[in-house]
């Protein structure tokens, strides 16, 4: 059963998509999305992720395989320049400003929730998080979670990055990443 979370915005952060195609670990993260997002009134769905292996970013698949389960796409805000996790949150905190959006549930899977607290609490973003839990899906996830335990150290080189930036810049591709925000 799903918990009700009080929350402004409900954020799924992507999975890469080879050629288009959304991985079974992306999917989990859309079903719960849907099924929170439906049942609770959320201001908006942030979707998160770039192009990283396919010609449309995560993003983009993400929100059309949304639309077409029927969530109104203008409830949908994408960000599509991130390439990685530290990226997605960045530039969320920076959406959610942009919005006026004060809280956020993010949504992902529970091998990748551990780091998306430690890189939160890093960068002073509060947060609720969520993830489906099955013994199913827990097994299945067994090699992602020491591939976890790898990606601590780029993450903490991508938080210093972050937290060097004297205005917020989106994270990601590189033309996005030299103009800062407006204040």
């Amino acid at each position: 059963m799903l918990r009700r979370k009080d929350a402004d915005a409900l954020i799924v952060l992507g999975y890469r998509c080879d050629g288009g195609s959304i991985h079974p670990l992306l999917q989990e993260r859309l079903n719960v999305a849907y099924e929170l997002f439906s049942a609770e009134d959320y201001r908006f769905l942030i979707l998160s992720g770039g192009a990283v292996a396919s010609q449309l970013t995560e993003a983009e698949i993400m929100r059309d395989e949304l639309v077409r389960r029927g969530i109104p796409e203008n409830r949908i805000l994408l960000e599509n320049v991130s390439r990685n996790t530290v990226h997605n949150v960045v530039n969320c905190g920076i959406l959610m400003k942009e919005h006026g959006l004060k809280s956020c549930l993010l949504v992902s899977n529970s091998f990748h929730i551990r780091r998306m607290k430690y890189i939160l609490k890093s960068l002073g973003m509060p947060a609720d998080f969520y993830a489906r839990r099955s013994v199913r899906i827990a097994f299945g996830q067994w090699k992602l979670t020491f591939r976890e335990i790898r990606n601590y150290r780029k993450s903490r080189l991508w938080i210093a990055k972050a937290l060097a930036t004297d205005s917020p810049r989106m994270m990601g591709k590189k033309e996005e990443r030299s103009q800062p925000l407006a204040p």
